[in-house]
C-alpha cells in the first residue's frame, strides 16, 4: 500500500482511535493470514469483510476470488472507503465485488439489497478491544445470524493487548480450528479463524 494510504490511516486513527483501533495500516503478512482459502472446486462463495480499511486484507481476498463467488466489504470511515475502492478497483476486474459505507451493524441490510440471505466467511478487523462493548455485541450477533452452519469467522486481536473475552462469550457455540500470531505486523497479531456449528 502506498505511503499516501498510510498517511490516511495515521491521520483517522489521530482523529478517531477508538473506532479506527490502530495508527498503522493492517500489514501484507496478516492479510495474507486472514483471506479465505477458496478452492477452485468449492460451490460458490459469499464474503464479507468488516473493516475494509483503505484495502490491505480485501484486496489479498480479492486474489482469491472466483467469478461465481460474491465479496462485500463494508467500512464506517468514508475516506477508507473511498481509498479502498480505488486500491481495489484493478484486483476486482469482472469479480462481484462491493465495498460500502455503512456500519458492520447494517450488514442484513446490505446482503439484503444484494439478494443474499447467508455467507461462508467473514473476514473481521474491527477493533473490538476499543469499540464500545455494545457495538461489540450488536456486530457479532449479526455475524451468527449471517453466517452459515460450517462458515468461518476470522478476526484479528493484537498480542500486546489482552484477549478480549466478549468476543468469545458471543461466539460460544462457535469452536476455535486456528490460531496464527503474526510477527510481521504492527503491532504483532493473532488471526484467530472460528467455525460455526
Amino acid at each position: 500500500m502506498g505511503t499516501k494510504g498510510n498517511g490516511i490511516f495515521f491521520a483517522e486513527g489521530l482523529t478517531d482511535l477508538r473506532t479506527v483501533g490502530t495508527l498503522v495500516c493492517t500489514s501484507r503478512f496478516v492479510a495474507h493470514a486472514m483471506a479465505p482459502e477458496i478452492q477452485r472446486e468449492d460451490p460458490p462463495k459469499a464474503i464479507v469483510e468488516f473493516g475494509v480499511g483503505i484495502g490491505n486484507v480485501t484486496r489479498e481476498i480479492i486474489k482469491r476470488l472466483r467469478p461465481q463467488d460474491f465479496f462485500i466489504g463494508v467500512d464506517a470511515n468514508e475516506k477508507f472507503v473511498e481509498l479502498c475502492r480505488n486500491n481495489v478497483a484493478y484486483a476486482g476486474g469482472g469479480l462481484r465485488v462491493h465495498i460500502e459505507h455503512a456500519f458492520a451493524q447494517d450488514i442484513d441490510r446490505i446482503l439484503s439489497k444484494h439478494q443474499i440471505q447467508e455467507v461462508d466467511e467473514i473476514v473481521c478487523t474491527l477493533p473490538f478491544r476499543t469499540l464500545p462493548r455494545k457495538d461489540t455485541r450488536e456486530i457479532l450477533e449479526k455475524a451468527k445470524r449471517i453466517l452459515k452452519r460450517g462458515g468461518y469467522f476470522s478476526f484479528i486481536r493484537y498480542v500486546i493487548a489482552p484477549e478480549n473475552k466478549d468476543v468469545f462469550r458471543s461466539l460460544e457455540d462457535f469452536e476455535v480450528v486456528e490460531r496464527k500470531v503474526v510477527m510481521r505486523n504492527f503491532p504483532p497479531a493473532e488471526v484467530v479463524r472460528m467455525r460455526k456449528s
